[in-house]
Formats: structure tokens, sequence, C-alpha cells
């Protein structure tokens, strides 16, 4: 004789299968070139330039330059001018696009604003991939920075952040949002330039 379960026991049973079998989010590590000769411990002020928005969201990169640079803010090691400072200089250097940028100009941003480093960055994804199995935030990124004394990249770093899957709220778990996913991404990536 078949043992009978109660409904609620099948629903539980098929909330953890689904948990165990759903993504939980992609912990890759961020990929990173670090220049052998830059003492980082002299960076103490470093400029983040407008970035560069290849996702189809047109809002992107002021959401992600915004969060990257108070991951940058949180770690106590490091400053950031306002952006506006920072669209002032662009503007009265003749930069229209922050890509444009060149090592003249990074030397101009160190003399003017007394910052070691220059971050350009790009977004080169930032959506809610849906399949079948469920959806869930994807961003990746693509930031550097420029010496102002030399104008050469001393640092970069690429990275791709995917949040867990978005369940059914019935088994008791929260939207993996895209704010959470940014977060991650910026805190991972701002590591890799404070602590490694």
């Amino acid at each position: 004789m078949s043992a009978k379960f109660p409904l609620h026991v099948y629903v539980i049973i098929t909330g953890f299968l689904l948990c165990s079998l759903s993504v939980i989010g992609c912990a890759t590590r961020p990929r990173v070139y670090i220049n052998p000769n830059t003492n980082f411990g002299f960076i103490k002020r470093v400029a983040v330039l407008p970035f560069e928005n290849l996702s189809p969201d047109r809002f992107a990169d002021k959401k992600v330059r915004d969060v990257f640079i108070t991951a940058l803010l949180s770690t106590e090691v490091i400053d950031v001018p306002e952006i506006g400072e920072v669209f002032q200089l662009l503007e009265s250097q003749g930069v229209a696009k922050p890509q444009d940028v060149t090592a003249e100009v990074a030397k101009a941003f160190g003399q003017i604003m007394g910052v070691q480093g220059l971050i350009l960055g790009t977004v080169e994804e930032y959506t809610i991939n849906r399949t079948a199995a469920g959806s869930f935030p994807e961003i990746a990124l693509t930031l550097r920075m420029l010496d102002t004394k030399t104008g050469n990249i001393i640092w970069s770093v690429s990275h791709t952040e995917k949040g867990g899957r978005i369940l059914p709220t019935i088994f008791g778990f929260g939207e993996s949002t895209m704010s959470e996913a940014t977060a991650k991404a910026a805190k991972r990536i701002v590591d890799t330039l404070v602590y490694e």
C-alpha cells in the first residue's frame, strides 16, 4: 500500500527541487590586469568618467557608474570628485566622449583635480534574461584606469555578474534585482583594485 502525503508536503518538496536546480548566481571572478610597476598605495583620489553604454537599457551607464562610485567611496581608501566637476573638465578639454580621452587629458585631470587615476568604463550588458526556466539579471562591465602622470593603463578589469533566478514568492524567496546584481558586480570589481 503506497503512502499518501498531504498537499503541503508535495509543495515543499517541489520547492526544494526547484531551488536545487535553479541558478543561484554566478560567482565568477573578474578578469584583471594590474600594472606590476604601479604602487596602488599612492592612489588616494580617482576621477570616474561617464561610462559608455552598449546595453539596451538607455540609463544603464548612469545607474552602474553611480553604484560603482559608491562602492569606491565605501572602501574609505579612495576619494572621488563630483561628477559635475568631471563633466566641466571634460568640456574644457574639448572631450565629447570619455572613450576619446588622451594621455594629455589624463594628465590635465591629474594637475587640475589632484587625482592620481582616471577611470573609464563600458556597460556591455544590463538586462533581465527571461527563459522558460525563469528570469535572472545579468550585467557585464569593462573598466580601466589611466595613470594621470603618464596616461598609461595601470588597471583593467572585465566582469559579468549573473543574479540568481527569480523564483515564485510562494516559496518564500525574494527577487534578485538588477540593483543587487549591480552592487555585487561593483564590489567585486572594486575589491580587485583595493585588496589585490
